[in-house]
């Protein structure tokens, strides 16, 4: 259940909070304890829904908790359910590890669940950083544990096979909560990726817009909105109001692959007869219309967001070390020579620091992609690229670590990192990779170990203190714990960590101080961890970061037109205006004026909307609230 190897207690000084971190341990703590609940990428694969008997009284409890068992039930959701010696109650529901969620996108489901269970408590899921639910079995803050309901067996089952895909999804549709705002406080970059997210996973235009095919479920409607949209009645613990159940079928329609033009059509006929009385209200033909396209229009926005929750991962690395093909760039003798000429001087220079594993990953990654997509420059590799498109390289390292492992490379003397071109505008930072004249030749060893390939993804989430002893494990050049520890020159302590950690990720097997091969691979892991998702949402922030960049630049630095062309387009569209593309010496001063004058102070939302009015050709309508 632990997203991550921790854990946080409760003691009687603390009111009831759980305020003390502590490593998660095998055996049972001496006080209340409960588990992460989200990864340290802020995802998480466990919903876990708290019922407080404080307030309403443990029969409310039960009461609410069968109501929301029966939603998850409709939606494909598995759950194991406990209750604690006070009357509380816990559903736990476990969610497909592929497809991780964030807290956006539960916040929805949370508050629709609030509104309609008296004793439900959304706190313990709001929180990516402290989010966290106490277990069956751990002890409760009144005096006593907390019980299972059911066996023991039921409830690993329940673990091991997991929710249907887009169970969080199915029931945000079943409840109609489809057309509620995931938040007041959108950023630009959240307004622009949504805009994205939008063009690449809907199709058609104007009343013919619908879900792209690849997104589309297959499966019937629910019992309660197919008997809705055909009679019109409403289950009201379900839906307080016509305008949620309404949403409800749009939403259900839409997800099926049905556009504004389909569903209008459908009013017709007997199957939606319900749903057309729902719009009767309107009485006015052309309300109904704009009634119908307007809850449609919502549909479809929320569908592009939750898409990826229904799409089956089809994409593997097949590959158990790093993230390509074995030897794919081996043959490439410069850049090869180099990394292993940087793998040499780090762990010379940085051994004993725990800055070492991350440099060693930073240099592999720009290793490839200056095999991927740099040149030659008198015999030197030189690659232009930024912290955001190495993060990828580095195993979806963080941007704020690359940035800071890139300063050090270029701040360090002796570093075989050089940058020989400072980013300006659009063009990033451009760096030569340079074997410095005192740098030590790497031995044959050194050559064999270095890899010109991606880091693995899964060492996001695994750490990366055990790469290095991993790769060295998996091809055949450890064997020993002894043998290990003299390999990655690490200390007893830190050295029994490591292993502990690939021990527990099952990667490796430890006995009687021999190493072998575990029964998991690192694409086991990266695929237990829902790592492609987060990945593709990272791309996706990244595109959405240039596009806003991009077009500050342009609106910035753009050439005014004369007075000649502007009487001409006095009365005329708008057109672009080309930028001007400077000089070097321009650039450096461009770069140096803006980084001293920063961005200007605007309304990033209003920045967001004209840039999707201008850009993506977006309509905007303004509603008086």
């Amino acid at each position: 259940m632990a997203a991550r190897r921790s854990m946080r207690l409760a003691a009687p000084s603390d009111d009831g909070k759980f305020a003390t971190s502590r490593a998660l341990t095998v055996r049972q703590p001496g006080a209340p304890a409960a588990v992460p609940l989200y990864n340290r990428h802020g995802r998480t694969v466990l919903l876990a829904l708290d019922f407080d008997a404080t307030h309403h009284g443990a029969a409310q409890v039960d009461t609410d908790v069968e109501r929301a068992l029966g939603w998850l039930r409709e939606c494909g959701g598995l759950a194991v359910t406990d209750r604690s010696t006070s009357g509380g109650r816990h559903i736990l529901v476990p969610l497909a590890t592929d497809a991780p969620l964030r807290v956006d996108d539960l916040r929805v489901l949370l508050t629709l669940l609030e509104a309609r269970l008296p004793t439900f408590d959304k706190n313990p899921m709001l929180g990516a950083s402290h989010g966290c639910i106490s277990v069956p079995g751990s002890q409760c803050r009144g005096g006593g544990f907390r019980q299972l309901d059911g066996t023991l067996a039921a409830a690993v089952d329940a673990f091991t096979l997991r929710s249907e895909r887009g169970a969080v999804a199915r029931m945000v549709a079943l409840l109609g909560g489809s057309g509620a705002l995931q938040s007041r406080r959108r950023t630009a970059v959240g307004v622009v990726e949504a805009s994205l997210a939008c063009e690449e996973r809907l199709v058609g235009i104007g009343d013919t817009r619908r879900l792209h095919p690849n997104y589309c479920l297959s499966s019937p409607l629910p019992a309660a909105v197919a008997t809705f949209a055909r009679t019109g009645d409403i289950d009201y613990a379900r839906w307080p109001t016509p305008s949620e159940a309404r949403q409800s079928v749009i939403c259900h329609a839409v997800l099926r692959g049905a556009s504004a033009a389909d569903i209008e059509a459908a009013l017709g006929t007997p199957d939606y007869a319900g749903l057309r009385q729902a719009y009767a209200r309107y009485r006015v033909p052309n309300r109904i219309v704009e009634s119908l396209w307007r809850d449609v229009a919502k549909a479809l926005t929320w569908a592009a967001r939750v898409a990826p929750q229904f799409r089956e991962l089809t994409h593997k690395n097949k590959h158990t070390g790093g993230g390509g093909d074995p030897g794919t760039f081996h043959q490439d003798s410069v850049r090869h020579r180099w990394l292993a000429t940087a793998e040499t001087w780090i762990n010379r220079e940085f051994l004993g620091s725990r800055k070492r594993p991350i440099l060693l990953a930073v240099v592999q990654a720009l290793a490839y992609t200056s095999a991927l997509a740099g040149e030659l420059v008198e015999g030197v590799p030189v690659v232009a690229i930024g912290g955001r498109s190495l993060s990828h390289a580095a195993g979806l390292m963080s941007e704020s670590t690359v940035w800071g492992a890139l300063q050090v490379l270029r701040d360090t003397p002796g570093s075989p990192v050089l940058r020989v071109a400072r980013g300006v505008g659009q063009f990033p930072d451009r760096y030569a990779l340079t074997t410095p004249a005192a740098a030590a030749a790497p031995d044959e060893v050194s050559l064999d170990r270095a890899r010109v390939e991606p880091v693995h993804q899964a060492w996001s989430v695994l750490g990366l203190r055990g790469r290095t002893v991993y790769d060295l494990i998996l091809r055949g050049e450890v064997t020993t714990v002894e043998s290990a520890f003299a390999a990655t020159k690490l200390g007893q302590s830190a050295g029994y960590a490591m292993l502990a950690d690939l021990r527990i990720a099952r990667l490796i097997t430890v006995h009687r101080g021999e190493i072998a091969i575990g029964e998991r691979t690192l694409d086991d892991v990266a695929e237990a961890a829902g790592l492609e998702v987060v990945a593709a949402e990272r791309r996706a922030r990244h595109k959405a970061e240039r596009l806003l960049w991009h077009a500050w630049l342009e609106a910035r630095f753009a050439t005014p037109p004369t007075d000649h062309e502007y009487a001409g387009q006095r009365d005329a569209a708008p057109a672009v205006v080309p930028a001007h593309v400077p000089d070097a010496y321009e650039a450096e001063q461009m770069w140096a004026a803006t980084m001293a004058a920063g961005p200007p102070e605007t309304d990033p939302l209003l920045e967001a909307l004209d840039l999707l009015s201008d850009q993506l050709g977006a309509v905007i309508i303004a509603v008086a609230i």
